[in-house]
Order: structure tokens, then sequence, then C-alpha cells
């Protein structure tokens, strides 16, 4: 996906959270985030081209800000599942990633 194609999606992205008076981060309004970083986690880990489907995150610890995060992934011509740990603060600007399984 180039660049440009991101550009529109975040900023309706935004326009949406401002026109929804959310401007609150809170642990479970990241869920979507945390998705999008395990998949970079995977993807990382892989080191090949990869596919996510069915990916899903639920808050595992909202006082420490912790994500589950569920999905498949097809990759080199095979498909498996994963669960990935991951955890941020408040600002997410940094993500860190506490456990990675395939099955």
């Amino acid at each position: 996906m180039s660049t440009r194609a991101l550009i529109p999606t975040t900023l309706l992205l935004a326009a949406a959270v401002t026109a929804c008076g959310g401007g609150e981060t809170t642990p479970e309004s990241m869920t979507v985030d945390a998705e999008v970083m395990c998949e970079d986690f995977v993807q990382r880990e892989l080191d090949t081209t990869a596919e996510f489907s069915g990916t899903e995150a639920a808050v595992a610890d909202a006082d420490v800000w912790t994500y589950e995060v569920t999905g498949d992934v097809t990759h080199d011509g095979a498909s498996t599942s994963y669960t990935c740990t991951v955890a941020t603060d408040e600002s997410s600007e940094e993500w860190t990633l506490t456990d990675l399984t395939f099955e």
C-alpha cells in the first residue's frame, strides 16, 4: 500500500474521532493500534511477505495498557494462527512485544 493511500484514511479517522468528541485515549480505544502493531511484529518475525486475516485485539490488562491480539497469517503458501501480546502507554508512541506464538 502506498503512503498516498494511507493519508486520506488517516485524515478520515482523525476527523471521525474529533467529530465524536473522542480526544481521550483509553486502553479500550487503542485496540486497533494494538492489532496493527502485532501484525508489524509478526511480519518482522517471519521476515517475508505476509497476508493477515481475522486479526482481533482485546485489552488484557487496562492498568498496564497490555493487549492480546490473535489472528491468522499466510506466508510462503502456508497459513498459521498467531497470538501476540503487546504493551504501550497512553501516548502509544512506543509499543513493546511481550509475547508472540504461532500455532
